[in-house]
């Protein structure tokens, strides 16, 4: 059974010490069993970082790892029209794998017009749009529901499920927002298990949040869903084909 973990960073800490080699980071995986993983950036969040360099840095370090490492592109919706072309020269020039926001970090509402733009440039590239979830005010579970409800062509991406506090908001919205995803990334057990029961199996992955820091999640988080209860079929597609599919590389 392949494992893609589907929710990793190049954290500003790994930049730091290792550049665009992801050598020392791969080990990490290595140890796990991790075969792949959708690799994001985490400098270019912040506001008063050069996001054009670090969206190059993340497509150069996944360049890097054989295949391994599936990029995905960050943008300052700030920014307005500047952050779109940002998106589209990461989309069409870099053949980058999705977008990711992160609304709690970046100050920034789901509502927004810039917002609306990024979203459907996504759903016209056929690539997901991968959220921070789980934390009030701008990144709760119902915010980005809500967004999905209103581009129902884009594929949207929670992703920590909701976390500890919110995955029963997130599971209620699987059961109606077909084009929402989950990554078991962040609910305890019990939130796992019930949205495993919940929601459609082709719409659930999972992730470790791995590479903010120096700590490896890995194992807990691949520890958690060895005690979920589902079939093999579930498990196999959660723990790496439903990925495979997503992000368009093949199992």
């Amino acid at each position: 059974m392949m494992i893609v973990d589907t929710h990793t960073h190049w954290g500003i800490v790994w930049e730091d010490k290792y550049g665009t080699d992801p050598a020392e980071w791969l080990r990490v995986l290595d140890r796990h069993g991790v075969e792949k993983a959708v690799f994001m950036g985490h400098r270019g969040l912040t506001r008063d970082a050069d996001i054009v360099r670090s969206n190059d840095i993340v497509k150069e370090t996944s360049e890097r790892s054989c295949g391994r490492l599936i990029p995905v592109s960050t943008v300052h919706p700030d920014f307005g029209d500047e952050s779109v072309r940002e998106l589209e020269r990461c989309l069409v020039d870099l053949d980058m794998r999705g977008l990711k926001l992160h609304p709690w970090v970046q100050g920034c509402s789901t509502s927004g017009a810039v917002m609306d733009d990024l979203v459907r440039l996504c759903g016209d590239h056929d690539v997901p749009v991968i959220f921070h979830d789980g934390t009030p005010c701008y990144s709760m579970p119902s915010q980005i529901g809500g967004l999905a409800m209103r581009f129902p062509g884009t594929t949207f991406v929670l992703g920590h499920s909701g976390l500890l506090d919110l995955w029963r908001s997130a599971k209620s919205l699987g059961v109606h927002c077909e084009n929402l995803h989950f990554t078991l990334c962040g609910p305890h057990l019990a939130g796992i298990q019930a949205i495993v029961d919940s929601v459609s199996e082709d719409r659930i992955m999972w992730g470790s949040d791995f590479g903010f820091g120096w700590a490896d999640p890995i194992g807990y988080r691949l520890h958690l869903l060895d005690h979920a209860e589902m079939s093999d079929d579930q498990r196999e597609k959660i723990m790496g084909k439903n990925a495979a599919r997503l992000f368009g590389f093949e199992a």
